[in-house]
């Protein structure tokens, strides 16, 4: 979608962190913006933020896990704005606990909002994409949906944005024909709030926690770092990578030129199955 400017772009999680940052960026642009958020005040500073730029903007309480409410801030941004051109399916949460503690409603909460979110966002958005023969997905995964985090806290999340990638990689195929395009964000560490998005967890799942989530500590000698990006971006610069991918319809949108190695690594690992596969058959 090279044209941006008088379109409309709608973002969950877009009253903080990447999420706002997007909105801020399309903006710039020359796009209106609806911003989805299940925090309300958050949704509604950005809105205000981005009509002080002479561009209109919506903000709508949304809570991504639940169907209704995504396909109600379909119609309040058709209703708001006009249109919706691109939908950036961004909300996420972490759970923050070691993989031996973590409960079912810890994963469910999870795949909830990070998976099931994004799956809600398409079914509630893409059959205006259609009728239109035209838009753009952008869904946010993360380095960690193209390789494995083997850190604590990190199973669920991982797991949640392997899928993501999966998602979006198929759209990217199978809409093409119809003017659709879709973008995967896989960024490294990033300087958001996420490792607080417990504070918004339902009382259905376990409700926000009791004590602060202790921050993640690597062990010495970790190869951490080298996998999720050793420097910490700030969301602007997120931002502006999504921008140019909208424009070029490109697929994967990668942030953090050090992560380059790991990724390698996995697929060199792929590949070496493969070897293994057609050395045994050729005994």
């Amino acid at each position: 979608m090279q044209e941006l400017n008088g379109k409309v772009a709608v973002i969950t999680g877009g009253g903080s962190g990447i999420g706002r940052a997007m909105a801020l960026a399309f903006a710039e642009e020359g796009m209106d913006i609806a911003i989805g958020d299940i925090e309300s005040s958050s949704g509604e500073t950005v809105a205000e933020e981005i009509r002080s730029m002479g561009r209109q903007s919506i903000a709508v309480t949304c809570d991504v896990t639940n169907l209704d409410s995504v396909r109600g801030l379909v119609e309040a941004t058709k209703t708001g704005l006009g249109g919706i051109h691109v939908v950036c399916n961004n909300a996420g949460v972490v759970a923050g606990k070691p993989t031996p503690e973590l409960s079912e409603a810890d994963w469910s909460w999870v795949l909830d909002v990070d998976l099931n979110g994004v799956v809600n966002g398409v079914l509630a958005f893409l059959p205006e994409l259609v009728a239109q023969n035209e838009g753009h997905f952008v869904n946010t995964a993360s380095i960690a949906g193209l390789i494995p985090l083997a850190a604590p806290g990190v199973i669920s999340y991982t797991t949640a944005k392997y899928g993501v990638v999966g998602i979006t990689e198929t759209l990217h195929e199978e809409l093409r024909p119809l003017g659709i395009g879709a973008s995967v964000l896989c960024p490294g560490v990033v300087n958001t709030r996420i490792g607080e998005s417990a504070r918004n967890r339902p009382k259905a799942a376990g409700g926000p926690p009791t004590e602060p989530i202790p921050a993640i500590e690597l062990a010495p000698g970790t190869e951490m770092p080298r996998i999720v990006g050793a420097n910490v971006q700030e969301p602007p610069a997120i931002a502006a990578r999504v921008v140019e991918a909208v424009k070029a319809n490109d697929l994967y949108i990668v942030t953090h030129p050090e992560t380059r190695e790991a990724v390698e690594d996995r697929f060199t690992a792929i590949m070496a199955a493969y070897d293994k596969l057609e050395s045994s058959l050729n005994k």
